[in-house]
């Protein structure tokens, strides 16, 4: 390296270069794989040369080790206390490597120009020709090193991509983010550049994985899952507290029924143990999706947290929303839904009761008390297990395998349209348009077996067995049970004198 061949760029058409100038030198690395800051300490020794070459005076390093450039979201803390030290008036001059140290976006360059010319400040680069940000042709200059500088970040990540890509189909681990829960990496090396050589059960954590999908099948809330996970003190792989968001992207992900998965799309078998079975790990996956599509349609809002009576988010009035106050019901009006009925008390006995409450846009004049609806709702239930015990008895008829074999034939489908995607010989639109049938039916299909397979996993348990184990369930597991069955229950309105108990108010819808 020779110093005095290193390029200039000056905020000024004549630079002082015959006076001491008070610089600070910027480094930059976006990627530091050995792990010590060697990368930056090298620029920083050539910087160095070259400001003693030039007869500066280096006042302050600004160092932004492992950190990149290209990313806007990511803030370089030492890079802005940099600007914010020019337009103070601390430092003269900037020296740097390379300007692609400095900039990689065509904004971040935008306004070094405006802080380089405002503030009169000269950048002088180890590796980069002259450039003078004080003419058109400069900045001409210094813009085209930030586009092709842009260029080359776009082009990298898209190999990193295609990369990442080629592992995924492989069913290969890449290396990078953090340690997934339910298993232990192997590693070779040390410090956080080491490399993963594979991947290993952590038992465990895998015994919560295995209990919480089979509480999913069972039509367990995910709200449930995360308040008894966090009471018992179990942690995420990164030691934080579990969130709906953590616990369902656990349980969506195909990775722990052993699988490579890639935004969204399964790719087949991975090198890593598998925790749950892909039969059940498909189930979830379109539980999930459609639990989380219908309560944002009717709810505008997530699967709800748990709750403190069994039967709260299925007991509804006929009416349907909206009701507006002073005009008559709307439950004669078609294509809307019934309105969801709120806990509450009764003031004069204490008596907690459901209530069409007139502030959340029911009616405001539908209520059934709680005590006399639950003992309804357990006999019918256990009447609706003993229906369901018969008529599988009577038929052995599993839909499953027949939808399975569907399923895998529209895979193969699938793939071979993206063959032809590739190949160019169809038009496009055409190709897509066909994905976009086979995606369909591919998601009914799964629909069904989740639906079936939640009403199997609730019929593994006989209607004797829950009898006489109900009263010892806890909030959340009856829960699990009416939801896993039902779809609704409907409140009519009162026809008997007020306070007297009517059985044939209520309404049970079934799945």
């Amino acid at each position: 390296m020779d110093p005095t061949s290193s390029a200039t760029v000056k905020g000024m058409k004549t630079s002082a270069r015959d006076r001491v100038r008070r610089v600070g030198i910027y480094v930059r690395i976006s990627d530091d794989r050995e792990g010590g800051g060697l990368g930056v300490k090298r620029q920083e020794d050539d910087c160095r040369l070259l400001a003693a070459s030039l007869g500066w005076r280096v006042i302050e390093v600004y160092i932004d080790n492992d950190v990149t450039a290209a990313d806007r979201r990511k803030k370089r803390k030492d890079y802005l206390r940099m600007l914010a030290d020019i337009e103070m008036g601390c430092i003269d001059a900037i020296v740097s490597w390379h300007p692609d140290r400095v900039y990689r976006q065509p904004v971040e360059l935008e306004h070094l120009i405006n802080i380089v010319e405002d503030h009169k400040t000269e950048i002088a680069t180890v590796k980069a020709g002259d450039l003078d940000l004080s003419t058109p042709t400069g900045r001409l200059v210094a813009r085209m090193l930030g586009a092709i500088a842009k260029y080359e970040v776009e082009h990298k990540q898209e190999r990193i991509l295609r990369k990442i890509q080629e592992l995924v189909e492989a069913g290969k681990i890449h290396n990078s983010g953090h340690r997934p829960f339910g298993y232990t990496r192997l590693f070779d090396g040390e410090g956080s550049r080491r490399k993963i050589l594979g991947e290993i059960l952590n038992e465990e954590e895998a015994a919560h994985i295995k209990k919480w999908a089979r509480r999913v099948l069972e039509g367990e809330k995910l709200g449930t899952l995360v308040a008894e996970a966090n009471e018992a003190g179990i942690k995420t792989s990164t030691g934080g507290a579990w969130s709906y968001q953590a616990m369902r992207f656990l349980l969506m992900s195909g990775r722990i029924s052993g699988r490579k998965e890639h935004r969204g799309e399964i790719y087949g078998q991975a090198v890593w143990p598998k925790i749950i079975e892909p039969e059940d790990s498909d189930m979830i996956r379109a539980l999930l999706a459609e639990r989380s599509e219908e309560f944002k349609a009717e709810y505008g809002e997530r699967d709800t947290p748990a709750l403190k009576y069994p039967l709260s988010g299925l007991v509804k009035c006929t009416c349907k929303v909206s009701h507006v106050a002073g005009e008559p019901c709307s439950c004669k009006e078609e294509g809307k839904k019934h309105h969801r009925m709120s806990t509450g008390q009764r003031g004069d006995k204490d008596m907690p009761i459901y209530t069409c409450k007139k502030d959340g846009g029911g009616c405001g004049g539908r209520t059934i008390q709680i005590p006399d609806l639950e003992p309804l709702l357990e006999k019918l239930l256990f009447k609706r297990l003993e229906e369901v015990e018969a008529a599988a008895e009577a038929d052995d008829n599993d839909p499953r395998p027949a939808l399975e074999a569907k399923l895998a034939r529209w895979e193969r489908r699938k793939k071979e349209l993206g063959d032809e995607l590739l190949d160019g010989d169809r038009p496009a639109r055409e190709i897509r348009d066909a994905i976009d049938t086979l995606n369909g039916r591919m998601a009914g299909a799964r629909k069904e077996i989740a639906q079936y397979g939640v009403k199997a996993n609730l019929s593994e348990v006989s209607a004797a067995e829950l009898r006489k184990a109900w009263k010892d369930y806890s909030v959340a597991r009856k829960q699990s049970t009416y939801r896993g069955l039902i779809r609704e229950i409907l409140i009519h309105p009162a026809t008997r004198p007020f306070n007297v108990w009517n059985p044939d108010r209520v309404e049970v819808f079934w799945k």
